[in-house]
């Protein structure tokens, strides 16, 4: 026999045994199963209440289930019963003389039927799988088991698609029939779309209740659960949330926190609830039947309380505009090229005019647009953030321009206004502007000219007063010019432009932006600041960042949080920064006489001269560093090198 030959340790190939069942005898015997087990280990009569309740939804949705498949199998004798993700049976029934028989093995409410407990059986594997399956009576692993033979299927939540529970069909094997199987996953199939049918009504509800809410906390990070601890919605930023104050959450829809799972015992909760998480936070969703849900408030807009920050928000105690505060202070770095970036921003931030910020990816752009929020005319308005490359061209869509009660399937009842209106009064950031879809961008010119909005699927215009500031890592000219951007929204776009240096244009800047990331993840990690061996500091310095700050600070906060001592050495260094490849390093700076003196003309020819070296020869980007119009530097070019003509067609790369 099979069985016994694995038992045995023999070989069992040759296609004696099927897989699924092979894989779990050798769980079960990993897991010290004993084989001669008569029966499964049970819960008392009140634990199995405590579950029932627990598991309050997955029950209310199987019961009509459960009972129609009793009806169909009412002269089979079999039993039809319903367990919890851990194997547990909570409901079961059947006619007598087989209730009989399932008691003598705990086959009955309350029996433990994991395969850690009793090895492999249809619950059990179904658990361990997530996989229906069936499992004849020889297929079972401890002896007193083998004269039954059991169908499971696993119930999975339809939002985050975790186990809830298992629908299962057993028998004596004389009295089983073959289609038991595809009863069982057309049962659980059932229960999952009751239970999808209950969240969407639930969900629907708890939406339009907190509506209001996404709007007035635009400027903070927004979460909102529903009564088991599911995501249903995120809004503000996820990334100030993680950085302010060390939230980890899963922000995808369906990711689930116990801490916020009502249907968990308090105590349980108690015990899941992550250090970060604040009381003062929380806002529960109340209804006549009880709690909806739950709202997260994560304050990292105006209402946030003054932290350490890198990269820095430009953001500080209080509200309202303050003329003797410089909300670009904190943007760490002293160097030529960061304090001409922020010289330039501070100019811009009052005039309420389009900004297009211009760099590379991780230069810490959406920090910089918070920091001209923040010192524009309306710092107290919200601060809305949408990523138009994050999105595919139907909800970014929907994102933007919000959509109106029917206007596609699944659109929330009453609508839903977009990040446009959200930011009514305020600023919105489009970051990822190049990668905005083209035939979406004459709806986006639409609002900039007009302050227009009309939802989705609705008629209704609503004037919307809205500061823009765009980000891109793209020559959006050069998009323009080769018709993969829209000429005409870039010029209404880039009024104003400000290019951010990338990190190795400043490697000055790189220890003091380290020194603020220690003094941070010390107080993140609850530890002191910790020092840095000279061979570790030295290989940060020489490194490129091709990810610039957003690359340094990753690499730092896992060197930091995998250090065990006082001190991070060499060997926490990723490897390809410890090996350090040539085309990595930081290029040395070269030599420069130093301008302090001599004729404004040769100071101005300077100047130029090293905007074009820095820009590699692009003239568009050089005349941004420089604060001026492209055909302006084609003029000062042209007279510097004696070559007139160079003023109308002057090439983009100088050679």
């Amino acid at each position: 026999m099979t069985w016994e030959r694995f038992l045995a340790d023999r070989p069992v190939g040759g296609g004696g045994v099927r897989d699924v069942v092979l894989d779990s005898w050798r769980r079960s015997r990993q897991g010290a199963v004993d084989p001669a087990l008569p029966c499964a280990p049970a819960a008392d009569l009140r634990k199995v209440e405590q579950l029932r309740q627990g598991s309050g939804d997955l029950y209310a949705a199987a019961r009509p289930v459960l009972e129609s498949l009793r009806d169909i199998l009412c002269a089979s004798g079999t039993l039809i019963m319903l367990s919890d993700p851990s194997g547990t049976i909570l409901d079961l029934s059947g006619e007598s003389r087989a209730r009989d028989a399932g008691e003598q093995i705990n086959l009955a409410a309350g029996g433990r039927w994991s395969e850690a407990l009793i090895g492999t059986n249809a619950i059990g594997t179904a658990i361990a799988t997530q996989l229906p399956v069936q499992i004849y009576a020889s297929e079972h692993y401890c002896i007193d088991v083998k004269h039954w033979t059991c169908a499971a299927a696993p119930i999975l939540d339809p939002m985050g698609r975790t186990l809830l529970g298992v629908v299962d069909v057993s028998g004596v094997k004389e009295t089983f029939h073959g289609h038991t199987l595809g009863l069982v996953i057309a049962a659980a199939r059932q229960i999952e779309a009751e239970l999808a049918r209950r969240d969407h009504e639930r969900h629907g509800r708890l939406l339009a209740q907190t509506a209001d809410s996404f709007t007035r906390y635009a400027s903070d990070c927004v979460v909102l659960f529903d009564h088991l601890g599911r995501v249903v919605k995120t809004g503000g930023s996820v990334q100030l949330a993680r950085e302010a104050f060390g939230v980890r959450l899963p922000f995808e829809a369906g990711g689930r926190v116990a801490a916020l799972d009502t249907s968990l015992p308090s105590a349980e909760r108690q015990r899941q609830t992550p250090a970060w998480l604040r009381n003062e936070w929380l806002h529960p969703v109340e209804a006549r039947e009880g709690r909806l849900g739950t709202l997260l408030v994560i304050p990292v807009g105006a209402r946030a309380r003054p932290t350490t920050h890198l990269p820095p928000r430009g953001e500080t105690a209080g509200s309202g505009r303050d003329p003797g505060m410089d909300h670009f202070a904190d943007i760490i770095g002293t160097s030529q090229a960061i304090a001409v970036a922020k010289a330039r921003a501070r100019r811009v931030a009052p005039l309420d005019l389009p900004v297009l910020l211009l760099g590379e990816t991780g230069a810490g752009k959406e920090i910089f647009a918070r920091a001209i929020h923040k010192a524009g005319a309306r710092p107290d308005g919200p601060f809305v953030a949408v990523n138009c490359g994050a999105l595919t061209r139907e909800l970014l869509a929907s994102e933007l321009f919000g959509y109106s009660e029917g206007a596609f399937t699944g659109a929330r009842r009453g609508g839903l206004p977009g990040k446009f209106e959200q930011a009514d009064g305020g600023t919105l950031f489009l970051d990822e502007i190049g990668e905005m879809p083209l035939d979406m961008q004459p709806h986006l010119l639409r609002v900039l000219q007009d302050g227009v909005v009309v939802r989705l699927g609705d008629t209704r215009e609503r004037k919307v007063a809205v500061r823009i500031i765009a980000a891109t890592n793209r020559d959006l000219q050069a998009d323009a010019g080769a018709g993969r951007f829209r000429e005409d929204l870039f010029h209404r776009l880039c009024v104003v432009s400000l290019s951010l240096p990338a990190l190795r244009e400043r490697p000055g800047d790189i220890e003091a932006i380290l020194d603020c990331l220690n003094q941070r993840f010390s107080l993140k990690y609850g530890c002191p600041v910790k020092a840095l061996d000279a061979s570790v500091r030295e290989q940060l310095l020489r490194y490129r960042w091709p990810g610039n700050i957003r690359e340094l600070q990753n690499v730092f906060e896992a060197m930091f949080a995998l250090s065990d001592g006082d001190c991070i050495d060499s060997a926490l260094l990723p490897p390809h920064i410890a090996a350090l490849p040539e085309h990595l390093a930081m290029a040395e700076p070269e030599s420069r006489p130093p301008l302090t003196s001599g004729r404004l003309e040769e100071m101005e020819r300077a100047a130029i001269d090293a905007a074009v070296a820095g820009a590699g020869g692009n003239l568009s980007l050089a005349a941004r560093n420089l604060g001026i119009s492209r055909s302006t530097l084609y003029v000062k070019l042209a007279a510097i090198r004696g070559k007139p003509e160079a003023a109308t067609t002057a090439p983009r790369k100088l050679q």
